[in-house]
């Protein structure tokens, strides 16, 4: 039987503890545990948050309802309905020590490299992370199910046994940093996903190449199961979890470069392949979504294990995870401010870092996971720490240190509530390497990069009957007739 954890959460909201081993054997929820999950009325949220607030108030009790639109709302924008917000104070490179025990070591990091421009506006805290009511019940029902592989447990392989179809956070109460990994990836951002995004990169002297193109990503783990699509590749290996594809519009040199691929619940792989125009040929692209491969469109800035913070990277995992436990911290939360009309690329993306005069920070608790290289492996990254929002499991931060134990790369996400389809998730994000002062940032920016190419709004939906685009994206045979040049 799996060990209760809410009495435990409950003493270490303020400081990082219970160390729990990755080698832990994985069970479904126990009949107490999921006695404490439930919409109203129960000590934890259906994601297994801690309901209440915390013990001066800084942080509040989770409201269950989805974030209403401010009076005005037209589809398609985002109003900032805490517009009117001031800080409640800014952290400096000259104050920062003050606040030290709610920083990541990255945020810490920060403040001792760009001393005279990087900066934390800290505002009230609002728990925006809430969802429609099906969101909860198909976690709830996931949570009693659905169990590691035991050769994940014993050997690394990453991978789900007794799953149920129609969705859910797998783990809400998670037993070790392995299942932690799998809520984080399987957290809900949609049904379907069609968008104009910009991957910026931003090199060391402050040069800025915008490399804009157009995702098209589905989440079939989240799909009622009368709507996976029929086509076999969603079926390939058991279930695709997530199915992603980017075609590059700009920089014209890259123009026409297309991938599309799935991962699955018993094949972790990537299994995508990429659309070269200048051969008109499409090529299986096992290096795509691959550990510590380069991600796509990167200019080797990033890696694959840092997508939302964190990835598993592969079928066979070459670290080990050790779930920390949960802190408050101060995290880049309810970001309206970055997608405004009147906000542009030039006013988001500083010569050395994201302008952090339109990032809002507050305080939330966040799980805290550690990733550590296994003996005998190889990888990037030999140490790898990631912030969990605890009401969304969205990756809040990450810090990734190389194999001299050095931190090297450090990332944040920017959290915001879209009122459609009512989800808090990514507008966008940055990776900054401390070493090279380069930074990027995956493709988002979803309403600045519609606007740079003439296209229309961000389409992302909930409804898993309806897809706004022909999934054969993700077939050989679907990119093949999309290639153009």
């Amino acid at each position: 039987m799996r060990t209760p954890h809410y009495l435990k959460l409950v003493a270490i909201i303020a400081t990082i503890g219970c160390a729990l081993s990755s080698q832990t054997a994985s069970a479904a929820l126990s009949a107490s545990e999921q006695a404490k999950l439930g919409i109203e009325g129960t000590p934890l949220t259906p994601m297994g948050a801690i309901r209440a607030g915390n013990a001066d108030g800084s942080i509040p009790a989770w409201n269950p309802k989805p974030l209403a639109p401010p009076a005005g709302y037209k589809a398609g924008d985002y109003p900032d309905p805490f517009a009117s917000e001031k800080p409640l104070f800014t952290i400096t490179a000259k104050n920062y020590t003050q606040y030290q025990d709610k920083l990541t070591a990255g945020q810490v990091a920060m403040f001792k490299q760009y001393p005279d421009t990087f900066r934390m506006h800290v505002y009230p805290t609002h728990r925006t992370g809430a969802y429609e009511s099906w969101v909860y019940e198909a976690t709830m029902k996931q949570a009693k199910n659905v169990k590691l592989c035991p050769d994940q447990v014993s050997k690394g392989h990453v991978c789900l046994k007794d799953y149920v179809k129609g969705g859910g956070v797998p783990f809400p109460i998670p037993e070790n940093g392995d299942e932690a990994g799998w809520s984080t990836f399987l957290s809900f951002r949609g049904t379907s996903l069609d968008v104009i995004n910009n991957g910026a990169l931003i090199d060391a002297l402050g040069n800025r190449t915008d490399v804009i193109g157009r995702e098209r990503a589905l989440w079939p783990w989240w799909f009622k199961e009368k709507d996976i699509p029929s086509n076999p590749v969603f079926m390939a290996f058991e279930l695709a979890m997530f199915c992603d594809s980017m075609e590059v519009l700009q920089p014209p040199r890259s123009a026409g470069l297309v991938f599309g691929g799935c991962n699955y619940v018993e094949q972790f792989d990537f299994q995508a392949y990429l659309y070269l125009p200048g051969q008109r040929r499409v090529r299986k692209a096992p290096e795509i979504g691959f550990h510590d491969s380069p991600s796509f469109g990167s200019d080797g800035q990033r890696t694959v294990a840092s997508r939302y913070m964190h990835y598993f990277g592969g079928a066979e995992s070459r670290h080990n995870r050790k779930l920390v436990g949960k802190k408050e911290l101060f995290v880049p939360y309810n970001n309206f401010k970055l997608a405004q009309d009147n906000v542009g690329f030039d006013q988001i993306f500083g010569k050395k870092h994201i302008n952090q005069d339109l990032i809002r920070y507050e305080l939330h608790r966040a799980w805290v996971m550690e990733a550590t290289l296994k003996p005998g492996q190889r990888h990037l990254y030999k140490r790898h720490v990631i912030y969990i929002d605890e009401d969304t499991w969205e990756g809040l931060g990450f810090e990734a240190y190389d194999n001299s134990d050095r931190l090297w790369r450090i990332g944040e996400q920017y959290l915001m509530y879209f009122y459609e389809p009512k989800i808090v998730t990514i507008y966008g994000d940055s990776q900054i390497d401390l070493i090279n002062g380069r930074y990027t940032t995956v493709p988002y920016w979803y309403r600045q990069s519609s606007k740079a190419v003439g296209r229309g709004a961000a389409k992302i939906s909930s409804d898993s009957s309806t897809v706004p685009f022909n999934v054969d994206v993700y077939t050989p045979q679907g990119l093949r007739s999309m290639g153009t040049r």
